[in-house]
Parts: C-alpha cells; sequence; structure tokens
C-alpha cells in the first residue's frame, strides 16, 4: 500500500536536485576565449536535471572542429537533453547548428567522430542552446579554423 507521504516524495526529488544545482551555479560568463563554455545547469525532458559541460576545439581534425559535450543527468526515469552548437562565420556570414542529446541519467559524453563538424574556414562566434529550462545563459565563445597545412 503506497503511503501519502510515498506519492509526494518522488516527484518532490527533482524540485530538490533543481535547488540544489541553482543554489550552486556560477554567474554567467562573458565571451571566451579558449572554447569553453560556462557549466549550464539544466532540467532535462523527462524526471531529471543535469549539468553540461561544453566546448569547441577549432583544431580538432584537419580542416574540421569539434563540439564537444559531457552531462550529468540525475533523475529517477529515462531523460533526454537536447543541446545545440550554432555558429556564425564573421568572415562570410555563413551559419549552421550541431545539435547532441544528452541521455539519462547519468553521465553522458560525445568525443571522437561524433563530435566533429565541418563550418569551412574563417573566424567564428558560437553560442550553445539546450532545449529546456537552464541557468545560466552560457554567451558565446570566438574561434578560428584555419586550412590544414600539412
Amino acid at each position: 500500500m503506497n503511503s501519502a507521504k510515498a506519492l509526494f516524495t518522488v516527484p518532490a526529488l527533482p524540485a530538490v536536485a533543481i535547488t540544489a544545482l541553482l543554489v550552486t551555479a556560477a554567474p554567467a560568463a562573458a565571451a571566451t576565449t579558449d572554447g569553453r563554455f560556462p557549466t549550464i545547469y539544466a532540467l532535462g525532458q523527462g524526471p531529471c536535471v543535469g549539468a553540461v559541460e561544453s566546448s569547441v576545439n577549432p583544431n580538432a581534425y584537419p580542416n574540421l572542429a569539434a563540439f564537444t559535450v559531457s552531462s550529468t543527468l540525475v533523475g529517477v526515469g529515462a531523460c533526454t537533453l537536447p543541446i545545440t552548437l550554432t555558429w556564425r562565420n564573421v568572415d562570410t556570414g555563413e551559419t549552421g547548428a550541431f545539435p547532441v542529446t544528452a541521455q539519462g541519467p547519468g553521465y553522458w559524453g560525445n568525443s571522437g567522430h561524433s563530435a566533429l563538424f565541418a563550418p569551412g574556414f574563417g573566424r567564428f562566434t558560437a553560442t550553445v542552446s539546450v532545449g529546456a529550462a537552464h541557468l545560466p545563459e552560457p554567451g558565446a565563445i570566438e574561434f578560428t579554423v584555419a586550412r590544414y597545412q600539412g
């Protein structure tokens, strides 16, 4: 037999986790030049919350860049968290997006071939968007992809 206390405790777990994440969240950062976005704390799509670390490496592979994402999602069932890198070439005006979807609960990360994308060559600005409520706003980063000179 389920008690009333148990019925209210399970839904309250994500709320407690959200509160803990928000209390420990760092303030939003300005544009960075090291390719890293600030840690983002977000609600997942499903009963979870998580912390997201992301960065752009413009020299990941000849003529390609890499958008790496790692997240730890905490919850009571399966959940996802869509994360998208949106970039704009400052020299040409060309734009693009690179979406990934973190899976939870637990640790999730992309690396290797799954992180590579081809934005072209030149100077770029990039932003990250998270498909759920999140804090802080990640701001923008700048990076340059140069032609491979092997």
